[in-house]
């Protein structure tokens, strides 16, 4: 947990991608895909090892365009592969909506997540390289120590990522709302379980409010019945809304 920021209200959240951007990347064929590439494999959560920026997991949207958005969530705790498959179960299987999305869970089998976060940069750009999809519809999340660190990459790179998701997450101590209006143009979901202790609820509600005085759009969810960590009957579906209402998704 981290401490306090500053004040606020709720906004209404706008889109990430407008005119003017750079086209999206296309699907490379096989003849184009870059030698250390695996082969999608639709339908199933896929482990991907042994090329540069891995390891991640990655689940593949039903239908393949040039325009897919990507969803990459950082898991709790150290990151490692354990944590990475319990974000899918938890957080993402089963919910409406998110086969339209590649998702994207990067782990950190050797050392602490937020000692190398960083490394979340080299796996988006692997994933694009290989797969294809919308540079600019790139959805940056992440749940307790994962949403720390997406938190602070999202400060560090803000043109990498079209929205920022916390389930929950928080900025560090010392972050100001002049801070953070490098942000201004995103959407930022700030989500919290009611029954998580009042640290986490106070770091939420900070980021939440100092983002609303920066003039960042932004939206508090306290996600009704849930502890730290997302348990039986947690609102996936509220988590693609968010994507979704930020996306531009193909017609199928």
């Amino acid at each position: 947990m981290r401490a306090a920021l500053a004040l606020g209200v709720v906004a209404a959240l706008s889109l990430a991608c407008g005119p003017g951007a750079a086209a999206p990347s296309p699907v490379p064929s096989a003849a184009a895909l870059p030698a250390y590439c695996t082969a999608a494999q639709p339908d199933v959560l896929q482990e991907i090892s042994g090329t540069a920026a891995s390891p991640y997991l990655i689940h593949h949207p039903a239908t393949a365009t040039a325009r897919v958005p990507t969803v990459v969530f950082l898991p709790g705790g150290a990151g490692a592969r354990k944590q990475a498959q319990r974000v899918w179960d938890a957080y993402l299987a089963g919910a409406k909506g998110v086969d339209a999305f590649r998702v994207v869970i990067p782990y950190w089998p050797d050392i602490e997540m937020v000692e190398g976060f960083r490394r979340t940069l080299a796996v988006v750009d692997e994933v694009l390289a290989c797969y294809g999809g919308d540079a600019h519809q790139i959805h940056l999340a992440g749940f307790s120590a994962g949403g720390q660190s997406a938190f602070d990459l999202m400060l560090e790179k803000p043109e990498r990522f079209a929205t920022l998701l916390g389930a929950p997450g928080e900025f560090q101590l010392g972050t100001t709302p002049a801070k953070l209006a490098v942000l201004k143009g995103k959407a930022v979901f700030n989500g919290v379980g009611e029954l998580d202790d009042e640290g986490w609820h106070k770091g939420v509600r900070d980021a939440h409010e100092a983002l609303v005085a920066a003039g960042v759009e932004s939206v508090y969810v306290e996600f009704k019945g849930q502890r730290h960590g997302a348990g039986e009957g947690f609102p996936k579906d509220l988590l693609v809304e968010f994507w979704v209402k930020h996306s531009i998704l193909e017609q199928r």
